[in-house]
């Protein structure tokens, strides 16, 4: 129950955080103040740490590995590819510290060629080959909750953004996915294209 009931207050928090903290500062400075970005990090971080409070394991230890050998390569597989791309990601980015910076020029190239979110979207597939590991509902309601987090900080950032560059940023909401493309024509949560 406890398990439940700091899924449910992690989803609030996240809510308040990025919808009234972050967009104020969007709004009000162009930009986020150290404040809000340590609210940031503490809402993922809190977020990571939350299947210790059903896992029988101690922190910061993992519980045994599978046993089915193809649960266990697809696991690792998933979560090494997550990883890997979120790092790339990352180094393409560089990996100074932004805090305050307001952006200079729409990032358009790179991995954001295929996704306007790569790094929330590479990060949650290392969050899901964890999910392949050590299945169960709480694991299942734990990617749902950085699933439900990432799109409201989307939502806010995309906000932001729109105003900050104006038809550029929706010509390029129109051309690009906010996550995945699965094929030529579709997309999914591709809100405001043409597609």
């Amino acid at each position: 129950m406890l398990y439940w009931i700091s899924i449910l207050a992690v989803f609030l928090i996240a809510l308040v955080v990025f919808r009234v903290f972050v967009r104020r500062d969007y709004l009000q400075r162009g930009s986020l103040s150290l404040f809000s970005s340590l609210l940031e990090f503490l809402i993922f971080g809190i977020h990571a740490n939350l299947p210790y409070l059903y896992l029988s394991t101690p922190w910061p230890g993992l519980p045994p590995l599978p046993q089915n050998f193809v649960q266990l390569v697809s696991g690792v597989v998933i979560s090494a590819l997550g990883l890997l791309a979120t790092l790339a990601i990352m180094a393409y980015l560089g990996f100074s510290i932004t805090v305050g910076e307001q952006p200079d020029h729409l990032r358009q190239t790179g991995p954001y060629r295929w996704s306007r979110n790569p790094q929330l979207l590479t990060y949650g597939a290392l969050l899901l080959g964890c999910v392949v590991l050590y299945p169960s509902w709480q694991a299942a309601a734990w990617f749902a909750l950085y699933s439900a987090i990432a799109h409201i900080m989307v939502l806010t950032e995309e906000e932001h953004l729109g105003d900050l560059f104006g038809e550029s940023y929706q010509s390029y909401c129109r051309q690009v996915p906010r996550y995945i493309r699965f094929s030529r024509g579709k997309s999914i949560l591709t809100e405001g294209s043409e597609e």
